[in-house]
């Protein structure tokens, strides 16, 4: 059977002429699609791609992309990101000053 309709999972909106599909599925019907945007862990290894903020199905007659609720816009994460590279210098300059117990102060451990 010819699988027509496909679920991708993608950091930004994918009408942003962008590059950052992370992965995706192909299904023979729009049904087996839904059920998978319904339950996104029994297609997709969520530990990877918890950080996807959308899905898009697309197929004959159809194509929508949903924002997941709850998942981070890509520049908030950036934000997130470039403060945990900075902490983490600190925390390599205490740990070296001071030892492991410097490292953990300064991670918070």
């Amino acid at each position: 059977m010819e699988k027509l309709f496909s679920v991708c999972l993608w950091l930004t909106h994918p009408d942003q002429e962008n590059d950052d599909c992370m992965t995706g599925e192909d299904f023979a019907t729009e049904g087996e699609a839904r059920a998978c945007i319904i339950n996104l862990g029994g297609t997709f290894d969520m530990v990877y791609h918890s950080d996807c903020a959308f899905i898009e199905l697309d197929g004959p007659n159809v194509h929508e992309v949903i924002e997941r609720p709850g998942v981070a816009k890509r520049a908030k994460r950036q934000a997130r990101l470039d403060y945990s590279l900075e902490r983490s210098e600190r925390a390599m300059q205490a740990g070296m000053a001071f030892g492991c117990d410097g490292y953990n102060d300064t991670m918070g451990f």
